[in-house]
């Protein structure tokens, strides 16, 4: 990568910096290019050349944290060091601060229904995360934590029927941050599950 090419790539890091700070918590309609713009400490029209557009702009911030998620999921789960019930502490632990990061109004900005964002979602849950809690799920039986009786694949129809309710634009509406947190806890540890048990 030569000196242009470098500071480009830096400058486009930076304007997806700067919209990542202010998108969630508030509205993509009320953030101005302008404002991204100083925040990043660019001129508005380098957005438009780097991205087209506002609404593309706030696509390639959710690919960046989605990225950032990933990797850092796939870390945990793939660390050989803890066992299942601190995986999932962990893992519950850090979903929360992310909710408590993300109000109602900015997980609207994640919320874009073109095929190529669908698509994009579809292949980071099949081909990543998926794989991932199926491997977690695997542990949690060989440690005793999940019964055998429950298949991976009953677990991840279950997560797809979560994802699909989610997708629904009545239901993201009243979706609250508190509530949120509730949904996971019910995803991590089930109806009757404590977290804090020790089996």
């Amino acid at each position: 990568m030569n000196g242009f090419e470098k500071r480009r790539n830096e400058k486009k890091i930076q304007i997806i910096h700067a919209l990542t700070d202010l998108i969630w918590t508030r509205s993509l309609r009320e953030i101005g290019v302008r404002e991204i713009a100083e925040r990043a400490g660019v001129s508005p029209a380098s957005i438009y050349n780097f991205f087209g557009s506002k609404e593309e702009l706030a696509k390639q911030v959710f690919y960046q944290v989605t990225e950032e998620v990933t990797d850092e999921l796939k870390h945990l789960i793939d660390d050989e060091e803890l066992t299942y019930k601190e995986k999932i502490k962990k893992i519950f632990y850090s979903s929360s601060e992310r909710q408590e990061m993300l109000k109602s109004e900015g997980l609207k900005n994640f919320t874009f229904e073109d095929p190529s964002f669908k698509q994009h979602v579809d292949e980071l849950i099949h081909k990543h995360t998926i794989p991932m809690f199926v491997k977690l799920i695997e542990q949690g039986k060989a440690e005793g934590k999940i019964s055998h009786g429950v298949s991976a694949r009953a677990i991840m129809m279950y997560a797809d029927a979560i994802s699909v309710m989610m997708s629904n634009p009545e239901a993201r509406e009243n979706m609250d941050v508190g509530l949120r947190k509730e949904m996971t806890h019910l995803f991590m540890y089930g109806v009757f599950g404590n977290e804090a048990e020790e089996k």
